[in-house]
Formats: C-alpha cells, sequence, structure tokens
C-alpha cells in the first residue's frame, strides 16, 4: 500500500494543476458574464435598490391599548378600614350589556355588618349619657333658681330672727341692768346681782354684734359664694351636655357612615353601557390583577368601565426619543390585532406634558399619548391590542433609499452604486429618515442601483477618509473610485451575491 501510495507523484500534481485551471476557468465565465450582463439576474435583484422618486412618510409605530375616550367609570367606595381592601362576592361578567340601576358587583360586607351591629351599641350609650348629662344640667339651675328665690331669702330670714331676738335680750338686759342699780341704790339687792345684771347686758350687746355681722357676712359674701359654687356647677353640667352632645353626634356620623359603606358594598349600574373590566397591566404588557371573585380592591379604584363604543381611542407610550416630533393633529394609521386587515384611521389628541413613571431600573423613558379613532367600526372593543403608526413628516416625489445601503464613515454617509464595470462609492448627503428608508438630498439620482449590503462587495477600508474639495465650487467631490484590486474582487463576486 505505501508503495502504491508513493508511485504516481506526478500524477497528483497534475490533479491539482487541473483543479486551479478549473477554478480560473469559473471566474474568468463569471467576469466575462458580469461584463456581457451588466443587469442583475433575479437573485441578484434581492441585494439592490433601484432610485426613484417617490412619496416619503416618516412615521413611529408603537403598540399601544384600545380605550374609550368618554367612559362611566365604576369605582370601589368601600374603605379598606386598615386592610389592603375589600374583596369581591360577585361581578357581572365582562361584555354585558346593562341598563341603569342593573346589578354590576357586590363586595364583601361581613365587616362592616359586625361593625354596624356594634356602632348602634355605641350610639345607644351616648344617647344614654347625654339624657344623664341633661338631666344634671336642669338640676343644677333648678339648684340655683331654688337659692336665689327660696334658700336666700328663708336663710337671711332665720339670720335676721336671731338678730330681733338678741336686740330683744339686749334690751331686756338694759332694762334690768338699769332696774338692778335702781334697787341696789335702795339696798333691796348686794352688789353681785347688780355685776350679774351687767354681765347679762355686756353678753347681749355682744350677741347683738354677732347676730348683726352673721347677716352682713351672709348678704354680703356667702350669697355670692354659693350663687358662684352653683354657676360653677351649671357651667359645668352644660359643658357635659356639650361633649355628650357631640360624642352622640359622632357616634351617630359612624353609624350613617358604616350603614352609607355597607350600601356601597351593593354597586348598580350608574348608565347604561357595556361592561368592561379594568384589568390592570403593568408596562410589561403583564396582568397581574383581574377583576373577579376574590379580588381585593383598593379604596377609590377603577373596578368596571362604561365605556362609549362611539367615541374611541388608543392610548400608546412614545419614547423619549421620538415625543418631540409628535404634534397634535398629526394623522396616524390605526391595524387591531383583532382585524389586522382593516386600517383604521386616527389623529393625534393629546400628549403628556410629563414622562410615565418608571417601573422598574433600566426601563425607557415614555410620554403617553392619545390617538382619536375616526369612523370607529361596530366592533371595536376597549382592551383591545393596536399598532399605530403616527405619522410626523411627510414628502412629495423625493429620492429615498432603504437605511440598510447607507454606509456611515468618518461623519459622513455613503452608498454602493453599482456600475458596468463593477461598484462605485457615492457620497450622499441625507434628509429625513423612518423606519426603513431615509431621504437622499445630494449625491444620487434617478436610476442608480445601490446595494443592500455593501459590506459584501467592499471593505470599510476602501472608503475615502476625507473626499478632496473642489476650490472653484468650494462643494466636496462626492464620487470616489474603489482601488483597483478591490473593484475587480467586487465585480467578479457581484453577480454570485
Amino acid at each position: 500500500m505505501m508503495r502504491s501510495r508513493n508511485s504516481h507523484p506526478r500524477g497528483n500534481a497534475v490533479k491539482t494543476l487541473v483543479g486551479v485551471i478549473c477554478v480560473v476557468a469559473i471566474v474568468g465565465a463569471a467576469f466575462a458574464y458580469l461584463r456581457q450582463s451588466p443587469e442583475p439576474d433575479s437573485g441578484q435583484t434581492l441585494l439592490l435598490h433601484t432610485v426613484e422618486q417617490s412619496d416619503f412618510n416618516a412615521f413611529v409605530t408603537e403598540p399601544g391599548d384600545v380605550a374609550s375616550s368618554s367612559n362611566v367609570e365604576v369605582r370601589c367606595r368601600v374603605k379598606s378600614r386598615g386592610a389592603p381592601g375589600t374583596p369581591i362576592l360577585r361581578i357581572c361578567d365582562e361584555g354585558t350589556n346593562v341598563k341603569e340601576g342593573d346589578f354590576l358587583i357586590q363586595f364583601d360586607d361581613s365587616v362592616l355588618q359586625n361593625e354596624l351591629l356594634a356602632q348602634k351599641i355605641v350610639v345607644a350609650n351616648d344617647k344614654a349619657l347625654l339624657i344623664q348629662a341633661e338631666s344634671d344640667l336642669k338640676n343644677a339651675q333648678r339648684t340655683l333658681t331654688e337659692f336665689d328665690e327660696g334658700l336666700f331669702q328663708q336663710e337671711l330670714e332665720l339670720l335676721e330672727s336671731e338678730l330681733f331676738v338678741a336686740e330683744e335680750e339686749l334690751r331686756k338686759s338694759e332694762l334690768a341692768t338699769a332696774s338692778s342699780k335702781r334697787l341696789a341704790a335702795r339696798g333691796l339687792i348686794n352688789t353681785l346681782q347688780v355685776t350679774a345684771a351687767k354681765f347679762a347686758f355686756e353678753k347681749a350687746k355682744k350677741d347683738v354684734d354677732a347676730a348683726t355681722r352673721k347677716v352682713d357676712v351672709f348678704k354680703r359674701f356667702t350669697r355670692e359664694k354659693m350663687s358662684g359654687e352653683y354657676e360653677a356647677e351649671i357651667a359645668k353640667q352644660e359643658a357635659n351636655v356639650e361633649a355628650a352632645t357631640f360624642t352622640l353626634k359622632l357616634s351617630e356620623q359612624k353609624l350613617a357612615e358604616t350603614q352609607q359603606q355597607i350600601e356601597y358594598c351593593l354597586v348598580n349600574a350608574p348608565a347604561a353601557g357595556q361592561v368592561v373590566h379594568a384589568n390592570e397591566r403593568d408596562g410589561r404588557g403583564d396582568t397581574p390583577e383581574v377583576m373577579e371573585e376574590g379580588t381585593i380592591i383598593r379604596e377609590n379604584q377603577v373596578v368596571i368601565r362604561l365605556p362609549d363604543l362611539t367615541n374611541m381611542q388608543v392610548d400608546v407610550n412614545i419614547n423619549e426619543s421620538h415625543v418631540n416630533r409628535i404634534k397634535p393633529g398629526q394623522i396616524a394609521e390605526i391595524e387591531l390585532d383583532a382585524d389586522p386587515d382593516k386600517v383604521l384611521h386616527g389623529e393625534v389628541k393629546e400628549i403628556a406634558a410629563y414622562p410615565i413613571p418608571i417601573r422598574w431600573h433600566g426601563a425607557p423613558m415614555e410620554y403617553g399619548v392619545t390617538v382619536r379613532i375616526m369612523d370607529p367600526p361596530p366592533t371595536i372593543r376597549p382592551g383591545l391590542r393596536a399598532k399605530v403608526k403616527v405619522f410626523f413628516e411627510s414628502k412629495s416625489q423625493v429620492l429615498q433609499v432603504p437605511l440598510a445601503a447607507v454606509v456611515e464613515h468618518d461623519e459622513r454617509h455613503f452608498c454602493l452604486v453599482r456600475e458596468e464595470q463593477g461598484w462605485r462609492t457615492q457620497s450622499i448627503q441625507l434628509g429625513s429618515n423612518n423606519n426603513t428608508h431615509v431621504v437622499v438630498e445630494e449625491g444620487l439620482v434617478d436610476g442608480d442601483q445601490v446595494a443592500l449590503t455593501p459590506f459584501r462587495h467592499i471593505k470599510r477600508s476602501d472608503l475615502p477618509d476625507a473626499a478632496p474639495i473642489d476650490i472653484a465650487s468650494d462643494r466636496k467631490v462626492d464620487t470616489h473610485p474603489i482601488k483597483a484590486a478591490s473593484s475587480t474582487a467586487a465585480a467578479i463576486a457581484a453577480p454570485a451575491s
């Protein structure tokens, strides 16, 4: 075997030479075919674009949600009362057509029913406290009247009676003293008896002074003191009545609020319409909260919407890079995911002044834009997903090329233009662009064919670093020939593309 493998070295060399000749022949045939047939074949037309004048529209396309511009929102009016929310017991099915007064939602009111019973007991106790306070106030008022109009006069008369008796005793003792002095002068009584009479007279004088002072003190001080105490008691009882009244009022208000909250647990339709559940979505399109039995609802949270299907819109989030191009009144095309074959027409209605709050780190900055749907079809429904194309610039009959045909290099832009002998790099000046095409203001003419995959035919090193300046016209020379070797390689490779 070793001998047979090495016995024909010249045969192997001949085979290699024949292979090289075949490759050269194939390449030569391809080059000759390119020179004879500059038009691209059917396979190459997919990689070429013929430059021509056409209408240019710059637009931004974003997804959005269909909503009604006029919604009757049904919100949860039941207070959370320290809990995360109130659970739904029953809810009307989405899509149901309801009339005004028809059933929509039933929230769980078991906790409120217990609060209602407890609050009724509190109200009854507060009423009892108010009745007692009012009774105490009337008693205090009667006590003051009794003192002013009865007890005071009664006590004063008793004191004055004591004074009258003392004065009478003084008069008697005075007469007795005078009589004892006359009898002593006659020798009928002794000196000791006269002294006793004088002592009784002095005591009677002091009793009169004490009784007089009692009457004066009672009139000047005791009456004012007692009246002040009774008036203070009246003021105290008035304050108790006010506090009890206010307490009862608060407890009755809380009772009425609890009763109202129980009424809020049963929600009927405020107007006729079609039921749409207010299922919440986050910025990533998830639906973390669905309106169904058992869902916990926060106070003032929208649960159901009754939309006006004749006045519809699409809520779109526009990236901050495009928001300055969007203006009210611009036209839009709307494609519903549910009916992609039918394009609806719309108009930009409103642009949010502030961006939508970022929900997670790294999320793009977006602004809410409202697009009104003109002549919405009868089959449209809130909550449908849609793609909205907002046109912010329009030009008629301008040269434009696909973005894939443009090469950016050294802060300049180029296209690879097809010629009979191969390709040439062409410097161009660009205008407006959209998601697919860009307007060419200078550098190309009607009928030019540009490559959609330029780097399959040239290298970035083949691009000019700086174009020469035409001193007479003070303009840069737009064209730049490719190096000979690269042109030949590109011309050979072009048909094979």
